[in-house]
């Protein structure tokens, strides 16, 4: 009886709760980011604000779709559950929609027998031969970002796929140090959680002291 006295008592309080957090669960959320794959957009500790609307709505607490609000666009920087175990959640950048011809090779993309605008800047760094990691710009649809290669990392990946329907092809930013679509393949629509928009700020724990990049607090991803 004390339970559910309790319970009447703070009745309100309780539905706030759980109206706040359908409110999460259905249309924004925030994730920390553990790793570098999508350097130099994304940094490690990075935590990033996610809208969970922009492609579906899902039942709240579950993973049901309920409608679809969107549809996902090349360049997209889009967080989903890994089709290899379903728990892990991964962010890259969506690359190919259902029915791209997708060409990677030296991880220089081609959709649908165009280049991705930046390649041939890309190609004159690799070709330079030298180890030092370089920066170039990439433009996909209206996605202006930048990506990172490492030469002594780099390998001659050569990959030549259609996407199927239902699915998306996925790459890091850092391009030679990201694992993604072309080694674990496509993910379905019913797996991808959301839209990332925006760095809400970065905290990293190297040290004793917890560090705080005030530079990304709030920036805005392209």
């Amino acid at each position: 009886m004390k339970i559910l006295d309790l319970l009447k008592k703070n009745k309100g309080f309780i539905a706030g709760i759980l109206v706040l957090m359908a409110l999460r669960w259905c249309f924004a959320d925030q994730y920390r980011v553990p790793s570098g794959s999508m350097e130099p957009s994304i940094h490690i500790g990075d935590h990033i604000a996610v809208n969970k609307a922009a492609y579906n709505l899902k039942v709240p607490f579950t993973e049901s779709m309920f409608v679809k609000t969107g549809e996902p666009q090349r360049g997209d920087v889009v967080v989903f559950i890994w089709p290899v175990d379903n728990s892990t959640i991964f962010v890259k950048r969506l690359i190919g929609v259902p029915g791209d011809h997708i060409q990677v090779h030296n991880g220089f993309i081609t959709i649908n027998g165009e280049p991705l605008k930046g390649t041939d800047e890309g190609e004159r760094g690799l070709q330079a031969q030298t180890n030092q990691t370089f920066h170039y710009q990439e433009t996909l649809a209206d996605h202006h970002y930048s990506v990172q290669r490492l030469p002594e990392w780099a390998h001659a990946d050569d990959l030549d796929i259609t996407v199927p329907a239902d699915s998306y092809f996925f790459m890091g930013d850092n391009r030679d140090n990201s694992e993604d679509s072309r080694y674990w393949g496509f993910v379905k629509r019913e797996n991808l959680k959301g839209k990332a928009e925006r760095i809400l700020w970065n905290i990293t724990f190297t040290k004793l002291v917890p560090a705080m990049d005030f530079q990304r607090i709030l920036h805005k991803l392209d």
